[in-house]
């Protein structure tokens, strides 16, 4: 749910949080390379610039290296672009989006996708032809670098099998994040 923040405090609640997750990356001898506000965070932040700079100036403070995984289009991919950043750009495989580029509240009935072949032809025809196209039909461009798809549903193994088992089949290279040239 949206809880609203103030930018300051939650700059500084991201810093602490960014910090805990290095130690525990390091104790399990794993290294933060990438991060994403979860849920209602993120969908407040791709809208908002002042909470997407906030987000990105944690990000810069505590490790520059650190890829900011961004609603592509978004506040936030302009935030981490203006802050110097490594920026992701992310889609939603199992999401539908609204004309504006944002996501289709999860209220709405068919907001979220469960068809394993309708999220492999709409994933390939978003990597390849850069758009995806809202819930009313409506084209929108965009690059995208990386992909979500949600664990917290049902079909989220599934979904993701064939998001996955698409791009291969189409000549596309899934790796992490890391490994990538992002611009």
């Amino acid at each position: 749910r949206r809880i609203d923040m103030n930018p300051r405090e939650l700059e500084y609640m991201i810093a602490y949080q960014i910090g805990a997750l290095q130690a525990m990356a390091c104790y399990a001898g794993a290294k933060v390379t990438h991060l994403k506000p979860h849920g209602a965070l993120n969908n407040m932040a791709a809208e908002d610039i002042d909470l997407a700079l906030a987000i990105g100036r944690a990000i810069k403070t505590v490790d520059r290296n650190i890829i900011y995984v961004a609603l592509a289009g978004s506040a936030m991919e302009k935030a981490g672009r203006e802050l110097g950043l490594p920026v992701a750009r992310e889609g939603f495989c199992d999401r539908l989006y609204d004309d504006d580029g944002n996501l289709t509240s999860r209220k709405i009935a068919g907001a979220v996708l469960h068809d394993p072949e309708v999220v492999k032809e709409r994933v390939v025809h978003m990597v390849l032809n850069d758009e995806i196209v809202s819930r009313n039909g409506k084209p929108l461009r965009v690059k995208l670098d990386t992909l979500c798809v949600h664990g917290d549903e049902p079909s989220g193994v599934i979904v993701a099998r064939a998001a996955r088992e698409g791009l291969e089949a189409a000549g596309i290279r899934v790796v992490p994040l890391p490994e990538m040239t992002l611009s």
